[in-house]
């Protein structure tokens, strides 16, 4: 295994970088900054996470397609004859109620993953504001150091 070389001694000092706020001149424009990129973001994240894209239907279409559930099981029992026909019936009203109970939670998943979304950016926005006031209070304590 070969040897590592020494670091030679002309080489530069490392220095640990810092993020600098103050060269947006004071903690407003950092605000502005941050409140505008969330507001991007929960423009975005409201469009992109929209339930009814996610799960094919929208509440509105729930009742119609029970309605139409249910007009479809009365017409069917009633050219049924025997429990047999009926049960079978009765499996094909299930089925249809099942697939609207179906779109229902799809889109009860998808509401609950764009308020996750929505707590999400909330909370960097809190971040951010804690952020920005520790840099402010820490540049007011050197100002008044010097």
């Amino acid at each position: 295994m070969p040897e590592v070389p020494p670091t030679p001694d002309h080489a530069p000092p490392l220095k640990a970088k810092r993020l600098k706020l103050t060269k947006l001149r004071s903690a407003n424009g950092a605000r502005i900054i941050l409140g505008s990129v969330l507001g991007l973001l929960l423009i975005i994240t409201w469009i992109v996470n929209n339930p009814a894209f996610q799960s094919g239907s929208s509440p509105s279409d729930w009742k119609s397609e029970l309605s139409a559930a249910d007009l479809k099981n009365t017409m069917n029992n009633g050219e049924t004859k025997g429990a047999p026909q009926q049960t079978v019936v009765n499996g094909w009203y299930a089925n249809d109620i099942a697939a609207v109970t179906a779109a229902q939670n799809t889109y009860i998943a998808a509401s609950s993953a764009r308020n996750g979304n929505f707590l999400m950016l909330l909370g960097l926005g809190v971040a951010g504001e804690l952020i920005i006031r520790g840099a402010e209070r820490a540049r007011i304590n050197r100002r008044a150091i010097a």
